[in-house]
């Protein structure tokens, strides 16, 4: 019986340290604000600019569509293209940090001056974000907020990606 006992230990030792890792930090789960980022690249392997644009607060994606550089056809222009086909779009989140209140309330305000429209930010994250289609490759700070009813990017449209004139 004894030693049935000392098996059984062994045993739910072995089980335990299966399921729990054996004292190593299990891998974290994706992060929220990472579903707006693989939209984002999604849409643009895509060539879908509505789906693109929709990654954006409301007032940018308005702003963008007014302005005298619309292009409808934007997401499509994003990605490399290789042998006729369009390459993927891969974004790869370097640094995060969460910005705390009085940050968030600074945001806030300068999207009210910029835009002229209130939202409101219930969470935000600073985001060194790192882009790359064949070739090409560019980093970015991103500003990633989440306005109660989803994770956006905040601020003006990516319009180009790669020549550090977009966002």
């Amino acid at each position: 019986m004894g030693r049935l006992r000392s098996y059984t230990a062994v045993l739910l030792a072995a089980v335990i340290c299966l399921l729990t890792g054996c004292g190593e930090q299990a891998a974290p789960s994706q992060a929220h604000y990472d579903q707006v980022l693989d939209t984002l690249t999604s849409a643009v392997s895509l060539g879908d600019t509505d789906a693109y644009l929709l990654c954006f607060t409301e007032a940018a994606r308005l702003n963008y569509k007014q302005s005298a550089s619309y292009n409808k056809e934007l997401a499509g222009t994003l990605a490399a293209f290789e042998d006729g086909r369009r390459l993927a779009l891969i974004c790869t989140v370097s640094e995060h940090r969460e910005l705390n209140e009085g940050e968030i309330n600074m945001l806030t305000e300068a999207y009210k001056e910029k835009y002229a429209m209130r939202i409101n930010i219930t969470k935000a994250y600073e985001l060194k974000a790192r882009f790359s289609s064949g070739s090409s490759n560019a980093e970015r700070t991103l500003n990633v907020v989440n306005n109660g009813s989803g994770w956006q990017i905040l601020g003006p449209v990516i319009e180009r990606i790669f020549d550090g004139t977009g966002a």
